[in-house]
Formats: C-alpha cells, structure tokens, sequence
C-alpha cells in the first residue's frame, strides 16, 4: 500500500518562541517576541512511478505434436480410372495421426465410408468425373486434418459406342 502526502508548493513562515519557563513553542503565527526560524533545503523527494511488472513467462517443457498431414497416393489428380464394375482403390499415407481416430472418405461432398485406416476399396461407382477427399478425425468426430480435394474420372466400357 502507498501513502501520499500532499504538501503545498510554498512553505510557510515558522517562528520560534522561548516561554517564561524556558520551554519552546514552535508556531506558524507570528506573536510577540517571536523570531522567525530559518529551514534548510526542502527535503521533498519525489518518487518515481512503478516500472510495470509482466507475469514470468511461462515455457512448456512439452512439445506440441506437429499437425496431421494427409496425402493422396491413389488415384492420382486428374487420373483416369478404368473399371467396368465401378471398383476402385483410394489410399492415402499419413503422418503425425492420432491412432485412435477414424478416416473417412468423401466423395461429391457425401461421406462414403469411415474405418481405421487411409485405404478404402469402394465399389458401384457411376462413369464420370468425382471430386473426393479424406479426412481424419477423432473420436469425437472433430475434424483433425484432412487431404486436397482431388478429382478423378472414371470410364467404363459400353455398347453404345462402337468403333
């Protein structure tokens, strides 16, 4: 706690008056037979403000696990896939994934399918081109990392179209 005495800019004249009984009686009034006293120097002393303290830092010991990286392996962007059955193969490599969480693949913004690992055989595919990504989650179901979305088409043989 701080205390703070405020005294005024100017000093008041003090006088010194010895008694009949040899005491002495400082006053700020000035009555008979009184002498004026002389002060020395102002003994003011002017403090300066507190310089502002920041809580310590505080450093972690513990390394943060860097973020999940999903990458596409198959198919490649753009691929062209040939199956007359719709069958294909989509697999991903992963690095720095929490082991306990799941892997779910998104084709044309819909979930296809969710399992334990970034290898996926699907099947019933139609012809045509398909955007589609992985993503990787906890077990919560928050979103941990998830891959680009990528496209690819896929052809199928027909009767219709004759050389």
């Amino acid at each position: 706690m701080i205390s703070i005495c405020l005294v005024p800019a100017h000093a008041q004249e003090i006088y010194k008056v010895v008694n009949k009984d040899g005491s002495i009686t400082y006053t700020d009034k000035p009555v008979p037979e009184a002498q004026p006293v002389e002060l020395g120097p102002d003994n003011r002393i002017t403090v300066p403000p507190p310089k502002p303290t920041l809580p310590p830092v505080q450093t972690s010991t513990e390394k943060k696990a860097p973020d999940p990286v999903i990458e596409v392996i198959a198919p490649q962007p753009e691929a062209t896939v040939r199956n007359n059955s719709g069958n294909m193969t989509i697999a991903a490599n992963v690095t720095h994934a929490d082991k306990q969480g799941k892997y779910q693949l998104f084709i044309n913004n819909q979930l296809i399918m969710e399992q334990s690992k970034p290898l996926f055989y699907v099947n019933g595919i139609n012809r045509g081109a398909h955007t589609f990504y992985i993503a990787h989650t906890d077990n919560k179901g928050k979103t941990l990392a998830s891959s680009s979305p990528q496209t690819f088409y896929l052809h199928q043989a027909s009767r219709l179209i004759n050389n």
